[in-house]
């Protein structure tokens, strides 16, 4: 169970600075290329997901819309995700982020395969719950639920809530952002020195 935010947490995240990512324009394959196979596929689509985030703006987030598509082969799937959140972990794209939408069972499934592979995770919207595709540790796993439930903490608002060491905290904190599933931004509560995390969805 997640724990309930106390009121100090709940008034420090509601103070002033930035706790949010700014909402970008989703990228949506069309409905037209509901079948999707091949890595020659999966290059085009790679390079079109790759202009679109260029011209977001920075930090953001935006979705990858698999709504119109109702299969998509592994290694389309592998050429696509696998070099596209590589890309976008090694910093090549500053702060913008990427989560995953609209995919249906079959899509997902192939999606969650290839991240596995990889040792890649991805957040995703399915239905009305955001759920993490791929690989993740429980650790992990656990600051980034609490993390999703508040949208943004301080690192010690996130030990205190999870009960463990800041400096452990902040471990997982870190990896969450290197792993694309979490953003830090500055917060400025204290002279623009201080920082928070905040959940890409």
């Amino acid at each position: 169970m997640v724990p309930a935010a106390s009121e100090e947490m709940s008034v420090i995240t509601a103070s002033s600075g930035q706790r949010a990512l700014i909402p970008a324009p989703p990228f949506t394959i069309a409905r037209s290329e509901a079948i999707l196979s091949g890595r020659p596929r999966g290059a085009q689509l790679l390079e079109a997901v790759m202009e679109h985030l260029l011209e977001a703006p920075d930090p953001s987030a935006t979705p990858l819309d698999f709504s119109g598509v109702s299969f998509i082969d592994v290694s389309c799937a592998d050429e696509l995700l696998n070099k596209l959140l590589r890309r976008l972990r090694s910093g090549e794209l500053g702060g913008r982020y990427l989560y995953l939408q609209g995919a249906n069972p079959s899509v997902a499934e192939t999606l969650e395969t290839v991240l596995r592979l990889r040792e890649l995770s991805a957040l995703a919207r399915q239905g009305g719950e955001v759920v993490v595709l791929g690989e993740l540790g429980r650790p992990m796993r656990e600051a980034l639920e609490v993390l999703l439930q508040h949208k943004a903490l301080t690192s010690a608002q996130l030990a205190t809530a999870l009960g463990k060491n800041t400096n452990i905290v902040c471990n997982r904190l870190n990896a969450l952002q290197r792993q694309g599933l979490a953003c830090r931004l500055q917060d400025g509560t204290v002279g623009g020195r201080r920082y928070c995390y905040v959940s890409i969805l």
